[in-house]
């Protein structure tokens, strides 16, 4: 026998062959592109100049989001089209202020062509904007090859409404459906085991049903409705358009086109909904009549973009002094770390801390876009916001399109709640959510046997629940209901009799909200930043947006063995091969995955909104 060491075999060595030119690429790569980033950064690039008489024009692409999140370049550059552009809303918002104080911009155009994702509360925000902007003296025209529901209610905010002679507007209106998924489940003879608490608590539905149930369809009734109804009222008042006529072009489409023979442009002209048709070089030249020509031949414009980095616009914090804090959380909230699409309870944390430690942050304001998730991990942020609190620091919510169940519980203390009259929140519910596989796997032949010490020392997704396990879950899950409602009464001065009646699960829109007091004041995001300063007794101050800290290297290196492909394909499914039937279930299906996928709560008790996709990009 050999005193010798055992060689390696082929495959191990192959396998670390491997693992050496992974790191040596991923570090080229890195260190390449890190190269790229300081040679623009220290090139010297002109600054963009705004021409003496100019549009600005804004044509945000992708899905207006309240923070952009991380691209990966490695997926980027593997799957392009599964990275989704995305716009700021605060860009949008920032940019048409600074112009309407600028006498070099008299007009505002409006592309909106390569807009994807757009919420209601996001739309409604920019059409403010725009309101102010012509209350400025500034005109606003809107173009497009055709609108959406979404994209004509910020057109409809312009003085003029242009589209193509081949173009459409359709406004199908507002529905909630689901995808149920109890007849495979049993099919597959998985058992899905449901703790609530909460009447109306729709998330777990889809596992335990096979349609929605009569409470649910009651509620997201009235939800549509609710969010129709302004809808409808913003159009007909920017459009001045008698509700008949509104109700007769969205109700009896149908009808309505066969009278222009299918000429849905002609149709839209006729209803008042748009001014002119014309095509792309007709548009352009209206607009250089009004601003000027530009040597290519098109008019004197500028972007969005280019304009904010001209007037130095960006919203940043400038040198010492005092300071409101901003931090956005947007997504899912879950526990760890994670980057990208969620608010994570430890970088949250992290943010919150920092503002509370800094000085010069006197007040703190937390704009949120979520439909909740983990009640843990709720409640670690909400705590870590309520210890600034007690510093003496005000804490001002800001919701945005979404702050339901978790993303309620965040905002549930603070000093004040802002919301958008469009505002998705309340939900104030709790469930809990468990598949074991037993009969699954008893079909297949497959059994499960041992000993224990206790009745819960062997469960397990493939053993069932036994009774002990599911008395401990529920009996959980209504403690963390009752933790719930009692922030609820103590944060905005409620009896529990009253939160009671508004609780249970049931979701709000923000003006009824506000009728019933779960929201403080409707408004905006600037509305809560004046109002944190209020509260702090600042006058002179300036905005300090708040994020935690990301690694360049985890940021390039995070996915580079990631599913990209996969990515990829889904997305083109949806997106670039979206006329295809499978489209809509694929993208749905994935929604679902991806937010399950998410839910990580340690006790498995979740605060989370299944009716706020209504309200989502």
């Amino acid at each position: 026998m050999s005193d010798q060491p055992d060689k390696p075999g082929l495959f191990s060595r192959i396998g670390a062959w491997l693992t050496r030119i992974r790191l040596i690429l991923s570090n080229l790569i890195f260190f390449t592109l890190l190269a790229v980033f300081l040679v623009i950064a220290f090139s010297g690039v002109p600054v963009p100049q705004v021409p003496e008489r100019a549009a600005l024009v804004l044509d945000p692409r992708g899905a207006i989001v309240e923070a952009r999140s991380p691209v990966d370049p490695i997926q980027q550059w593997l799957a392009p089209q599964a990275v989704l552009a995305e716009t700021e809303l605060t860009e949008l918002l920032d940019a048409l202020a600074h112009a309407a104080d600028d006498e070099r911009i008299p007009m505002v155009v409006l592309d909106l062509d390569d807009l994807q994702f757009l919420s209601i509360a996001h739309a409604n925000a920019i059409g403010d904007a725009l309101q102010r902007l012509r209350d400025a003296g500034k005109q606003v025209v809107a173009y497009g090859s055709g609108y959406a529901q979404q994209t004509y209610l910020v057109a409809s905010h312009a003085d003029a409404v242009y589209m193509h002679p081949l173009g459409q507007v359709l406004l199908p209106g507002y529905g909630i459906r689901n995808l149920y998924f109890k007849g495979l489940l049993d099919e597959l003879k998985i058992n899905v085991h449901v703790f609530r608490a909460g009447r109306y608590k729709e998330f777990v539905e889809p596992w335990t049903r096979q349609d929605m149930s009569p409470e649910a369809r009651e509620a997201n009734g009235e939800l549509v409705d609710a969010l129709w109804a302004q809808y409808g009222d913003r159009v007909m008042q920017n459009r001045r358009l008698e509700a008949g006529r509104f109700q007769r072009y969205t109700n009896d489409y149908a009808d309505a086109v066969t009278e222009t023979d299918g000429d849905f442009a002609r149709l839209a002209v006729e209803y008042h909904l748009v001014d002119e048709l014309l095509t792309p070089d007709q548009a352009r030249a209206r607009v250089a009549d009004a601003v000027g020509y530009a040597d290519d031949g098109g008019f004197n414009g500028i972007g969005f973009r280019s304009y904010l980095e001209a007037v130095d616009g960006e919203p940043q914090a400038r040198g010492s002094g005092p300071q409101v804090g901003v931090i956005t959380g947007q997504g899912p909230i879950v526990m760890g770390s994670q980057v990208g699409g969620v608010i994570a309870a430890e970088r949250m944390i992290q943010v919150i801390r920092r503002a509370r430690e800094d000085a010069d942050v006197r007040a703190l304001v937390v704009r949120l876009d979520s439909p909740g998730g983990s009640a843990f991990a709720s409640e670690l942020i909400r705590q870590e916001l309520e210890l600034t609190q007690l510093a003496g620091k005000p804490v001002v919510v800001s919701m945005g399109p979404v702050a339901a169940s978790g993303g309620y519980w965040i905002s549930s203390t603070a000093d004040e709640i802002f919301a958008e009259p469009s505002t998705i929140t309340g939900s104030i519910g709790v469930f809990g959510i468990l598949p074991t596989f037993e009969d699954s796997l008893a079909g297949i032949g497959v059994t499960s046997d041992g000993v224990e010490t206790t009745p819960l020392s062997t469960m397990d997704p493939f053993t069932g629940l036994n009774d002990s396990a599911r008395q401990v879950f529920q009996t959980g899950t209504e403690r963390t209901y009752e933790r719930f409602t009692h922030l609820v009464a103590r944060g905005r001065d409620l009896s529990l009799e009253r939160v009671a009646e508004i609780a249970e699960g049931r979701v709000w829109i923000g003006s009824r909200a506000a009728e019933i007091g779960l929201v403080d004041t409707l408004g905006g995001r600037q509305a809560a930043i004046a109002r944190a300063a209020e509260l702090a007794g600042l006058e002179d101050y300036g905005v300090k947006p708040l994020a935690p800290p990301l690694s360049p290297r985890e940021l390039l290196l995070r996915q580079l063995t990631g599913n990209a492909w996969t990515d990829g394909m889904a997305r083109w499914l949806w997106n670039d091969g979206g006329a295809g039937t499978a489209a809509p279930l694929v993208r749905r299906l994935r929604e679902t995955w991806d937010l399950v996928e998410r839910l990580n709560d340690p006790q498995h008790s979740y605060a989370l909104c299944l009716t706020c996709r209504i309200a989502a990009p």
